[in-house]
């Protein structure tokens, strides 16, 4: 009989300890699912921001393609103070994408139950990786064109404005964000020559 008692008593006690386990598992996966559903409410709410400051950055990319289309060393030199306005706000641009992306990194470096979270966090890597190594290159080639118009310059006596050269806030290099092997935005490096 006391055989019997120890062995229901072990029993009862094994039972109670997987019961505790077993509530403390579910609480845990409750809070998960809790935290989840926050970071996918972040993504959400947060996407928008950011796809507005894309745009306005979309915009004033637009506007620098126009200008430079007209743009020689004998407009560049009438028109200083301008252009280096112009930079300085394209630069204000790229910033503006980078705080605006702030949420977005720290929360899609997941996979989620949910597809609408999911296609948010790829178009914002994707949309995000191209937005910097577009800026990077449109720098490299106004900087280029920069450095020819400071020669330019200097031949003719140094008698015109100096242009200022546009500035790397964020990344100085190409990105490769989603770390697909590619570097989206890359490829529309102006050649010299333009």
């Amino acid at each position: 009989m006391k055989k019997s008692l120890k062995i229901i008593g072990i029993v009862i006690i094994v039972n109670i300890f997987l019961i505790f386990l077993g509530c403390i598992w579910a609480k845990g996966l409750k809070e998960d699912q809790k935290e989840t559903k926050n970071k996918m409410k972040l993504v959400l709410d947060a996407y928008p921001g950011f796809n507005e400051s894309l745009d306005e950055f979309s915009d004033k990319r637009n506007i620098l393609y126009e200008y430079k289309d007209e743009l020689y060393f004998e407009t560049l030199s009438e028109n200083v103070d301008a252009w280096n306005k112009f930079m300085e706000e394209y630069a204000e641009g790229i910033k503006k994408v980078e705080s605006t992306a702030k949420v977005l990194k720290n929360n899609c470096k997941f996979q989620y139950g949910d597809v609408n979270t999911n296609s948010k966090c790829t178009v914002f890597k994707a949309n995000y990786e191209a937005a910097h190594n577009y800026y990077i290159s449109d720098v490299i080639a106004y900087n280029k064109m920069v450095s020819g118009y400071e020669e330019w310059n200097n031949e003719n006596g140094g008698k015109y404005k100096e242009v200022n050269k546009a500035d790397f806030p964020v990344y100085k290099k190409y990105i490769d964000y989603d770390n697909d092997g590619e570097y989206f935005g890359k490829e529309v490096e102006v050649s010299k020559n333009e």
